[in-house]
């Protein structure tokens, strides 16, 4: 049974990343915590997390827009020692109240600002700066927990790029950030056996699903993207929040 509820939530999850662009680890690190009952949980969709992002990137590697990555990737170099010292030393419980909590919020606010229709119509204006913190920020949580894509998404949904793009963007961040956490787990904190195998069960099924998301992907239209990722940040937050 635990097998099986492992390989769906893998399936789903990766289904939900393929086609808007994140999700993976923000499903499956809360569901994978209760089932196995331990930290490996994030070991294991940083190495799922590597196969997938690296399949995804080939079909859209064409169309991410490597001028923002630059700063981006600069960032996530900066936070990810950062996330691999709260990895070991802070409480797990503690840091996913506090990410819970934030994707909320800002989840909240942009829901709000697009009712108010308060976004320009030239989105939000690129800032070199901000990216960096974007990435710093985004390498601590990916590093720390596996989840480099909620405070990225928030920032890329705000601005001009398309679905698509946001999407390449996304994939394009999470082979940089995914692989340097799982290098960085692998020479700071080790790995054991039965992680890599745990991970290597589920890394077909999650690369059928990378498929499945990429068809669903060509027929969610522009604003229902951006909805679709409002809910998933909101009732992820919740899930994590419930799951403590």
């Amino acid at each position: 049974m635990e097998i099986a509820l492992l390989l769906f939530i893998t399936f789903i999850a990766a289904s939900v990343q393929s086609a808007t662009g994140f999700g993976f680890a923000l499903i499956v690190v809360p569901v994978f915590l209760i089932l196995l009952n331990s930290t490996d949980a994030i070991q294991i969709a940083i190495i799922i997390s590597v196969a997938m992002s690296v399949v995804h990137f080939i079909k859209l590697r064409n169309i991410a827009p490597y001028h923002l990555l630059r700063w981006l990737s600069i960032g996530g170099i900066a936070g990810f020692p950062v996330g691999i010292l709260i990895y070991n030393m802070l409480d797990l419980g503690a840091i996913k109240m506090a990410v819970a909590i934030f994707i909320i919020l800002i989840s909240l606010q942009n829901g709000w600002n697009m009712i108010r229709k308060n976004l320009t119509p030239e989105g939000q204006k690129e800032s070199k700066i901000l990216q960096i913190i974007v990435g710093v920020i985004s390498g601590i949580l990916g590093a720390a927990m596996a989840m480099p894509g909620p405070v990225l998404m928030l920032y890329l949904s705000r601005t001009t790029l398309n679905k698509n793009e946001i999407r390449a963007a996304m994939i394009a961040f999470f082979v940089f950030a995914y692989t340097g956490a799982l290098v960085l787990q692998i020479l700071l904190v080790g790995i054991q056996k039965e992680t890599w195998i745990t991970s290597a069960l589920l890394i077909p099924i999650s690369l059928l699903g990378v498929y499945a998301g990429h068809q669903i992907s060509k027929k969610i239209n522009e604003r229902l993207f951006k909805a679709l990722v409002l809910v998933i940040l909101i009732i992820t937050g919740v899930f994590m929040l419930i799951n403590l």
